[in-house]
C-alpha cells in the first residue's frame, strides 16, 4: 500500500499554531526505504523517554534557522498506520509564521531523527530500536535521518531537556566500550573474533576494535558518481523498453548516493518501488535537487544574493523602511517624564516598513540524446552529456539575473538594441542588473569613453550609488567580462587573488579585489557597443556593473525540474529542465555601472 500522504503536516488549529500528521509510518519487508530498512509496529521509538520533543526546520540543515527550535511535539501516538506527532509552534517568532503558512499551502512534511549510536537495525533490514529525539518539517522529499549531535544539544538545551538518557557527551567512549565488550565475549566463548562472520570485523588489535575492515568490489560505474547515475538512470527509464535497471546498477547507484552523503528516502521515510534497493519515485526529485545545488555552488550571479522560497505567487517580501528617529535628550529629573505623553523628554518616532512584490517566471530548456547513446555508449560520455545539460540551464539563470530586460518594443532594449528582441527570448523574463543603471536610473551610469578602466572611473562609478550603500565594501561586488578583466589587470590597485592573501576566498568566479570590493568574472556578461547595449554593430566594449547585494532577493517558487521522455519519431531522447525564479530589487539606486570600456 502507499502511505505518501500519511506524512503530510495538517493544521489542527488554524489560529494557534497546532499542527499533526504521522512522524513515522509501518513498513514491511517489501516496503524498504533506500538501506533496505523499515519500520514495523514492533520498533521501539522511545515514546516513554520525553513528554516532549523539539520541532526543528529541515534538521537544522538551513543556512538562516540552522538549529533554532521552531515548536515543540507534545503528542505521540503509536497507532495501526504510524507515530501521530502532534506539535505546538512558536507563533511569537516571526520565521515560524513564514514556516506556518507553508504547512498550511502543503508543502511541508514530517520527518523524525534519531541518533546513530541509539540506533538497532536487525540483520534482514527490520528496524528495531529507533528513539525519536526530535521531528522536522521539511519542504523536500529527501531528507537525513541521523540528527546531528551538535544540533540536538543546541535544541534540548533551549527546551531545558535532560540529554543524559540519550548519552550525547560520552557517546565515542560508550560505542568503544560496547564494541570490546562484544570482542571480549567471544573470545570469553570459545570463538575466534577474527573468523567468525559479522557485520563489522574488528582488527587483531583490540585497542583499536572501533575500526573496520572493509572489502570492496569494482565495477564498470566506478568512473561514474551519483550525479552521473541519477541522470543515466533517467534517460533509460524514459526507453518503452525500459523494465528495470539490473541490480548491480540500482546497488551501485545507492552505494554512491549514500557514498556523497545524498539521502533519497521520502519525508515518510519509505521509498515504494518495484526496482531492487531504491525507489524509482525519488529519482527524479533527488537528481533536479542537485542540479539546483550545483547551480548555487558553481554560477557567479546566482549565489551573489539572498535567496527567499516563495509560497505563493506573486509573493509580497517585507522589507526594512526608514529608520526610527534618535534624538539629543536632557537628564530626566521630574516624575511626570516618565509618562506617556507629550511630557516625556525622549520624543515618539516610528520604524518604517515597506515591501516588494516577486512575480515568478519560468525558464526553460531541452537537450536532446540519440537512442544509440543510451544502447550502445551511456557510461563511456554520461557525465559529459550531464554537465552539458547541468550548465545550460545554470547559465541560464544567470544570464537573465544579469542581462534581463523586459522591454520588447521596436525601439528594443539592452540586448537588442533599436530591434524588437524575439519574443521567447530569454532576457525578456525580468529586468536584470544591468538594466538598472542603462535605463532605470541613467545617472548611476559612467561613460568609460573607449578607454581602459581606472581607479578612479571606478570609484566613480561605485559612488554613483548611495552612500549607505556604497560605502559598504563587504556587501558591494564587481561583475566584468572577460575582456574587462584582463584590462583590469593594467591597473596597480587591482589585487589578484594571490596577492590576496587574507582577502581570499574560494568564491566561484572571483578573480580579484579593487578597494577590498570582490570582483567576479562572468561568462554571461556581453561585450555591447558604446552605449552600454547589445546592438546590431560591432560589439566590442566592455562593462563593470558594481551591486550592492542585500539590495537585491532571488525568489525560488519553483526549483530546476527535470524530466527525459523518449521520441519514438526520432528514435532519440529529450530532458526538459524548467525552474520559476523571480528577481527583485528594494530600490532603482542598488546597482551602478561602467560602460564603454575599451577592451
Amino acid at each position: 500500500m502507499h502511505m505518501a500522504e500519511a506524512h503530510a503536516v495538517k493544521m489542527i488549529d488554524a489560529s494557534g499554531g497546532r499542527i499533526g500528521g504521522y512522524l513515522v509510518v509501518w513498513g514491511d519487508p517489501t516496503q524498504r526505504d533506500l538501506q533496505g530498512e523499515y519500520f514495523s509496529p514492533d520498533t521501539d521509538v522511545g515514546l516513554d523517554w520525553y513528554d516532549q520533543r523539539p520541532v526543528l526546520y529541515h534538521h537544522g540543515l538551513d543556512g538562516n534557522l540552522k538549529a533554532a527550535v521552531i515548536g515543540v511535539i507534545d503528542t505521540l501516538r503509536h497507532d495501526e498506520v504510524g507515530i501521530w506527532a502532534e506539535a505546538q509552534l512558536d507563533m511569537h517568532k516571526r520565521y515560524v509564521r513564514t514556516v506556518y503558512q507553508l504547512v498550511d499551502k502543503g508543502i511541508l512534511s514530517w520527518s523524525s531523527g534519531s541518533l546513530p549510536h541509539l540506533v538497532q537495525v536487525d540483520n534482514d533490514g527490520h528496524i528495531k530500536q529507533w528513539p525519536i529525539v526530535e521531528g522536522s518539517l521539511t519542504p523536500t522529499p529527501a531528507e537525513p535521518r541521523h540528527t546531528d549531535v551538535q544540533t540536538l544539544k543546541s535544541a534540548y538545551k533551549a527546551l531545558g531537556l535532560d540529554m543524559a538518557r540519550l548519552g550525547i557527551d560520552g557517546e565515542e567512549n560508550q560505542i568503544h566500550a560496547e564494541a570490546t565488550t562484544k570482542y571480549e565475549n567471544m573470545k570469553g566463548n570459545n570463538m575466534n573474533p577474527e573468523t567468525t562472520p559479522r557485520k563489522r570485523l574488528p582488527i587483531a588489535d583490540e585497542r583499536d576494535a572501533m575500526k573496520t575492515t572493509r572489502i570492496e568490489v569494482g565495477s564498470e560505474f566506478d568512473t561514474l558518481d551519483a550525479m552521473d547515475m541519477l541522470h543515466g538512470y533517467m534517460l533509460m527509464r524514459s526507453a518503452k523498453s525500459f523494465h528495470g535497471v539490473s541490480e548491480r546498477y540500482s546497488n551501485a547507484l545507492a552505494h554512491k548516493i549514500g557514498k556523497a552523503n545524498l539521502k533519497a528516502t521520502k519525508a515518510d521515510e519509505l521509498a515504494y518501488s518495484t526496482l531492487t534497493g531504491f525507489g524509482d519515485e525519488w529519482v527524479p526529485d533527488l537528481w533536479s535537487q542537485q542540479i539546483w545545488n550545483k547551480a548555487r555552488q558553481e554560477n557567479t550571479i546566482l549565489p551573489l544574493f539572498q535567496a527567499v522560497e516563495m509560497p505563493s505567487n506573486p509573493f509580497e517580501l517585507p522589507i526594512e523602511g526608514a529608520d526610527p528617529d534618535v534624538y539629543f535628550v536632557p537628564e530626566t529629573t521630574d516624575e511626570a517624564q516618565l509618562s506617556f505623553g507629550s511630557g516625556n523628554p525622549i520624543p515618539d518616532s516610528k520604524i518604517g516598513s515597506g515591501k516588494v512584490t516577486l512575480n515568478a517566471k519560468k525558464l526553460a530548456l531541452r537537450v536532446g540524446f540519440s537512442s544509440e547513446l543510451v544502447e550502445d555508449a551511456i557510461i563511456p560520455v554520461l557525465n559529459i552529456y550531464r554537465e552539458q545539460s547541468v550548465r545550460a540551464i545554470a547559465d541560464a539563470i544567470d544570464n537573465v539575473l544579469l542581462n534581463g530586460d523586459t522591454t520588447a518594443t521596436a525601439t528594443g532594449n539592452i540586448n537588442s538594441d533599436h530591434t524588437t528582441p524575439a519574443g521567447t527570448s530569454k532576457y525578456l523574463a525580468m529586468d536584470g542588473l544591468r538594466h538598472l543603471p542603462l535605463v532605470d536610473n541613467t545617472d548611476n551610469a559612467v561613460d568609460m569613453s573607449n578607454a581602459s578602466p581606472t581607479l578612479a572611473k571606478m570609484r566613480e562609478t561605485r559612488f554613483k550609488m548611495a552612500g549607505k550603500y556604497s560605502a559598504r565594501p563587504s556587501d558591494l561586488a564587481w561583475v566584468v567580462d572577460s575582456g574587462t578583466y584582463a584590462s583590469l589587470l593594467g591597473i596597480s590597485e587591482f589585487l589578484t587573488m594571490d596577492k590576496a592573501g587574507p582577502l581570499a576566498t574560494a568564491q566561484t568566479g572571483q578573480i580579484g579585489f579593487v578597494d577590498g570590493i570582490p570582483v567576479y568574472v562572468s561568462a554571461e556578461m556581453p561585450l555591447t557597443e558604446a552605449d552600454g547595449k547589445v546592438g546590431g554593430a560591432t560589439n566590442d566594449r566592455g562593462q563593470a556593473v558594481c551591486v550592492y547585494r542585500p539590495g537585491w532577493y532571488v525568489g525560488y517558487r519553483r526549483r530546476i525540474a527535470v524530466s527525459v521522455d523518449y521520441l519514438s519519431y526520432y528514435d532519440s531522447y529529450q530532458l526538459t529542465a524548467t525552474v520559476r525564479l523571480a528577481f527583485v530589487r528594494f530600490d532603482t539606486d542598488v546597482a551602478s555601472t561602467l560602460y564603454n570600456v575599451a577592451v
